[in-house]
């Protein structure tokens, strides 16, 4: 121990320097020599200052790819690693010993073995090269599934497959052993199989109520409506979290109690007028009244809230009023009778109670638990994130090749998820503060820690964008497989000219192809391109330059140098001066670089372990406020350091401009060019990603000191009616409406003047309402149940409506009529098929084994076991639900007419499947042919609502950013600029984060398109997702763009001395953006051929960096001396570059999906025969 102390022990801690110290006392900094540029790699280690977890200064060498010493490597962890490896020694022992031909396969397992315990050991190792996949395995622990109930357990249990032997105990009982380990592990159910069980189990026990008769007896001999209980268990899934269970069971009984009072209400009507011989105004009531309301309200919740329970909680409630409503309320003669209504809701009460029983003793899943292993696992995406990034951007020698694993796969899984998942774990884990001390008062502060782990999400699409990345999912199909092929070799030929750094393509792995159709791809775009040609630019003049000055050097010394090589030696310096200048830079901030990402790297292990179920870990770690001053050091040291390479650059471009005279005055500029906006841009971003780091740990140590104190329900309940009535009402922002048809006060819609004219607009206002999608798809859904209800109260089809149970038509109706047209076409598919396959089943079953109670069981418990493997685990898993749904019905209730033999299973199967036919056609043609919401038309409309977000996000940006500060005193204004600035900040975030989650929605529907057929050819899947990729680029541009021109040094002398003397270029930029996206959002909505002509945006941000290379600022040395001031109007026009990139891109699609007016080769040729002529 003591030798373990002193070596975590910091070697030369010093307190932390800032930024006046290093400027004053810091040393002076080394003239420039030849030669001084380091011809080594730039990954080569050297010593930097880096703070510790203690909050110590300590002089060492900085790699991404390794942690502290003490960096959670427990006694605990050590004894479990020592034990593997006596287990591992001891099985070869024993293998030797018993079978001498398998040694080399055994010693190659051996192998194996002993590099996962590697992987599983502490990262602190001096590995200068290591891969990817071993970096990130530890991804693999953590997963955001609702599955594991015991993570930590099982892992620490799964990881140790042997028992450690003694050395005493002989061959034979050493293999006994090692045999009952390995059946033991092969019997053990991993978290994905013991949800299968769970819901098996509790099918099994509501298919009880219907095979024992005790239990039957129990919910009032029901021989009617027994399977309902089966059915409740598999609508309400115990698979679910303790916290989605209550959300599940409380949107079911809410729709259940409805569904019974529509029940009673449509009874007690009819009733009355029967009894008055009025038959026909009994069923006009009961259609038209309480079937029509009933129908459309659930219809329109269900599309409205568009959440799975909601759907579960729908279909029950149609199941309930279409049953006693439909058939039982067509064929009533004035009989008051509850018994059916008793039936129904003591079935689905008995199967809720199963269904939230079993979710309670099999393996309970707690929806906080959840939470926290959401939290760690997103927090381990940005850590992997983090160190890819960082070296990427430095080109680091041990830098991996970044293939499609499933490891990075679900890092950047879990970071895009994070916009919307986080979210949904945290409202189910909300629900669970009766009985979770982890939730009970700590809400708000969970609240705050998501709302800043999304914060982050949007920081890191910053930081990869600023690196020159993008992330794409690669879909392999038979489809694609050929254009995925020649855009591989189109890439491989223009990699060709590149700098031997990676190219980020993706490699093929026929293993995990055949189960992952989606790998993501990185790639690099045009910035990176453009900033790794440089760079091998650069490196090739430094090695010509090295070349001809020792070729000088050795003409020196044999004396055969003239003056006027001398004097070409001169300026070949002065140009190696300027010409490196990017190599400089990256290789003078590489070390502080990774000094910062080393402690954020840290941070966010840190903060990791606080949401892990480890006790050891989080007993271990640095207190919050230890970690938030941790960054703020780190911050500083790299402001520090950055200050200072920039100096030594800055007196390189003083030097240079010194003794090289111009001859062009566009020339004479002290700026930077373009090439390096992108290593600023991307420091910038690092920088205030560190920053929101604080943010985080500061929410953190909220929540932590929150959850010390004691809090009981009653407290809590209270603090919550206080906070209530001290919380004052906000008025809700409408915000921006895209594609805006009835703005007010136009000609068009003019402001009323008269009451009357009041009263007109407010009823136009309310049949206006009829034209959104919801309100269509609940009339229609309500209008198609109309017309297959109405045979059931005729007299000529009630008998035959009642025979052929055509009431599972109008439960299949309302099932498969999804809003969209693809997702109806999708589930019908889904239907038909499932309801052939498990009719089949269960008649086959009861065919085998009539009558045989025992044997059914077990028959019915096996054939549930794979439907929830697919329900659960698939993506098909509807196809599983509609199986059990059929199964369930044929068999049990043919098993309920064993006694009376009423109807044979065969007819009883063809009923269903004929039902469910009908249902399936009605469905199909109601979401087809009335008012039809197609997945592929929203998608254009979405990508085009899309657009103009972005036009008034990118107007409002500008908005502010040309804004000048009003005169008035130095407290009021340092008060209202902070207030502003902060108001500011948090409205352009929740607009980031709703574009976000737009996005995903379209994404979404993206998906869907493939389910809807086109008899003009395939929908161009891979086109949109081009345009959603350019969609994704400019809202993290433009959330980069609100991050620089909030900074108080943009208003402080930015303004001043950049936006304010371009007002007419900068007018004329924006203008055209603007028309950019009008354009091309009209282009969408349209669907219309473009115009060859699109709005000069290039054009008109080359002459605003033409300009603002011009001013006076830039050619005097004060550009210089402020280059860390002005490094926000870099990114700047770093960013405005990028938009205009990506308008272009989608621009070039558009063209190609829509064609154009005039081709674009005939466009230039009639201005190339007007040039030729009036040269004539």
């Amino acid at each position: 121990m003591d030798q373990l102390n002193s070596k975590r022990l910091p070697r030369n801690a010093v307190p932390i320097p800032s930024s006046a110290m290093a400027l004053k006392k810091g040393p002076p900094l080394d003239e420039f020599l030849v030669g001084s540029l380091p011809t080594a790699s730039p990954s080569d280690y050297s010593e930097f200052d880096v703070v510790l977890d203690d909050g110590t200064l300590q002089k060492r060498t900085v790699s991404l790819s390794t942690l502290p010493d003490n960096a959670y490597h427990t006694e605990e962890e050590e004894e479990e690693e020592e034990e593997e490896e006596e287990e591992i020694e001891a099985e070869m022992v024993v293998e030797e010993e018993i079978v001498h031909s398998n040694l080399e396969s055994k010693q190659q397992q051996s192998r194996q073995e002993e590099d996962i315990v590697n992987v599983m050991t502490p990262l602190l190792k001096d590995q200068k090269k290591k891969s990817y996949t071993s970096i990130i395995s530890d991804l693999d622990s953590s997963t955001t599934s609702n599955e594991e109930s015991d993570s930590s357990f099982l892992q620490r249990k799964n990881s140790s497959r042997y028992l450690p032997l003694p050395q005493n105990i002989t061959t034979y009982a050493a293999y006994s052993i090692s045999i009952f380990q390995k059946i033991k592990t092969f019997f053990q159910l991993t978290p994905k199989q013991r949800l299968v069980m769970k819901c098996s189990f509790a099918y099994l026990i509501g298919s009880l109520f219907t095979f024992v008769p005790v239990l039957n007896a129990c919910i009032g001999n029901n021989h009617v409506s027994s399977h309902l209980v089966a059915t409740a268990t598999v609508f309400f899934n115990p698979a679910k979290t303790l916290g989605g269970m209550v959300e599940a069971a409380l949107y079911g009984w809410g729709y259940v109690l409805f569904a019974l009072s529509i029940c009673f209400g449509s009874m007690i009507t009819t009733d009355f007028f029967v009894d008055r011989n009025m038959f026909g105004v009994a069923h006009v009531i009961s259609l038209g009244f309480w079937l029509v309301g009933a129908t459309f309200i659930v219809s329109f919740l269900k599309a409205h809230w568009n959440k799975p329970p909601v759907a579960t909680a729908s279909s029950l409630c149609f199941i309930i009023i279409f049953i006693i409503v439909v058939r039982e309320g067509s064929a009533n003669r004035g009989d008051f009778d509850t018994t059916r209504i008793k039936q129904i809701t003591s079935a689905v009460a008995t199967g809720t109670v199963v269904t939230v029983s079993c979710c309670i003793l099999f393996w309970p899943v707690s929806a906080s638990k959840k939470l926290r292993q959401d939290l760690e696992a997103t927090l381990l995406s940005y850590k992997v994130l983090l160190k890819l990034l960082t070296k990427t951007f430095l080109l680091d020698n041990d830098l991996p090749e970044f293939k499609a694993n499933s490891s990075l796969k679900s890092a950047i899984d879990s970071h895009r998820a994070s916009f919307t998942s986080l979210q949904k774990s945290l409202q189910e884990a909300k629900l669970e503060v009766l009985w979770s001390s982890e939730m009970r008062g700590c809400t708000k502060q969970y609240d705050a820690v998501v709302k800043s782990m999304q914060r982050l999400a949007q920081c890191m699409d910053g930081l990869r964008s600023s690196c020159g990345l993008q992330f794409e999912l690669m879909n392999y199909t038979k489809h694609n497989r050929s254009s995925d092929s020649s855009i591989h070799s189109d890439k491989q030929k223009s990699n060709k000219s590149r700098p031997a750094v990676p190219h980020h393509t993706y490699q093929k792995n026929k293993r995990k192809t055949r189960h992952n159709k989606g790998t993501w791809n990185i790639k690099a775009d045009h910035h990176r391109r453009n900033l790794e040609s440089e760079i091998k630019r650069q490196r090739d003049h430094h090695k010509n330059y090295m070349t001809s000055h020792a070729t000088i050097a050795e003409e020196e010394e044999q004396g055969h140098s003239s003056r006027k090589q001398q004097q070409q030696q001169i300026v070949s310096h002065d140009d190696f001066c300027q010409d490196n200048s990017l190599i400089e830079f990256i290789h003078t901030i590489r070390q502080p670089l990774k000094s910062l990402a080393y402690t954020c790297k840290q941070t966010i292990l840190h903060l990791q372990t606080t949401f892990s179920c480890s006790s050891c870990a989080a007993a271990t770690r640095p207190d919050d406020e230890t970690l938030k001053n941790n960054l703020i050091k780190a911050i500083a040291l790299f402001e520090v350091s950055q200050r200072q390479a920039l100096k030594r650059l800055n007196r390189h471009r003083h030097h240079y401009h010194q003794k090289i005279d111009y001859t062009d005055g566009d020339d004479d500029c002290y700026a930077l060019k373009e090439d390096a906006f992108l290593v600023y841009f991307f420091v910038f971003n690092l920088i205030e990603f560190a920053r929101e780091l604080i943010s985080l740990v500061e929410s953190v140590q909220a929540l932590l000191l929150v959850k010390q104190e004691k809090r009981t329900i009653i407290r809590d309940v209270f603090v919550k009616i206080m906070s209530l009535k001290r919380t004052p009402k906000h008025s809700k922002d409408q915000g921006f409406v895209p594609n805006e048809r009835h703005k007010m006060d136009t000609l068009h819609t003019p402001i009323p003047k008269t009451q009357w004219r009041q009263i007109v607009l407010r009823v136009w206002r309310v049949f206006s309402l009829f034209k959104l999608q919801k309100m269509r798809y609940a009339t229609k859904a309500t209008l198609a149940a109309i017309v297959l209800a109405i045979p059931a109260f005729l007299t000529s089809t009630g008998d035959w409506f009642r025979e052929w149970r055509m009431e599972w038509a109008l439960i299949t109706l309302m099932v498969v009529m999804t809003p969209t047209v693809g997702g109806t076409n999708l589930v019908a598919v889904y239907r038909i098929y499932s309801t052939v396959l498990g009719c089949f089943v269960a008649m086959c079953f009861y065919l085998l084994f009539p009558d045989n109670m025992f044997v059914l069981i077990l028959c019915t418990w096996l054939f549930s076991i794979p439907n929830f493997w697919l329900i659960l685990h698939h993506k098909h898993g509807k196809f599983g639900q509609f199986t059990l749904l059929a199964y369930n019905l044929v068999m049990l209730n043919k098993y309920n007419d064993r006694e009376t033999h009423r109807i044979e299973v065969t007819h009883l199967a063809l009923q269903r499947c004929l039902s469910i036919l009908v249902g399936v056609i009605f469905g199909l043609f109601a979401t087809a042919y009335v008012w039809p919401y197609e997945a592929r038309v929203e998608l254009r409309k979405g990508v085009s609502d899309f657009l103009l977000r972005l036009a008034w996000f990118y107007q409002s940006l500008v908005s502010t950013y040309s804004e000048r500060p009003t005169k008035t005193t130095m407290d009021e204004t340092v008060m209202t600029l902070a207030e502003r600035q902060q108001q500011q900040t948090q409205h352009f975030m929740d607009l980031e984060l709703g574009l976000q989650r737009t996005l995903l929605e379209l994404q979404e529907l993206l998906k869907q398109t493939p389910n809807e057929p086109r008899l003009k050819g395939a929908f161009p899947v891979a086109t949109y997702s081009e345009m959603l990729a350019s969609c994704q680029n400019i809202t993290d541009k433009l959330a980069a763009m609100r991050t620089v021109i909030l900074k108080d040094a943009w208003f402080e002398e930015v303004q001043q001395d950049f936006i304010l003397p371009v007002c007419r270029e900068r007018r004329e930029m924006v203008g055209n953006v603007l028309l950019y996206f009008y354009l091309l959002a009209s282009a969408m909505r349209l669907k219309t051929p473009l115009p060859p002509y699109l709005p000069p945006a290039r054009k008109a941000w080359q002459s605003l960096v033409l300009r603002l290379r011009q001013l006076p600022i830039v050619r005097s040395k004060r550009v210089i001396e402020k280059d860390h001031v002005y490094l926000f109007y870099y990114v700047y026009v770093t960013v405005l570059e990028d938009i205009i990139r990506e308008l272009d891109k989608l621009g070039t699609n558009m063209t190609l999906l829509f064609g154009a007016i005039v081709p674009y080769d005939q466009w230039e040729q009639l201005f190339e025969i007007e040039e030729q002529s009036h040269i004539l």
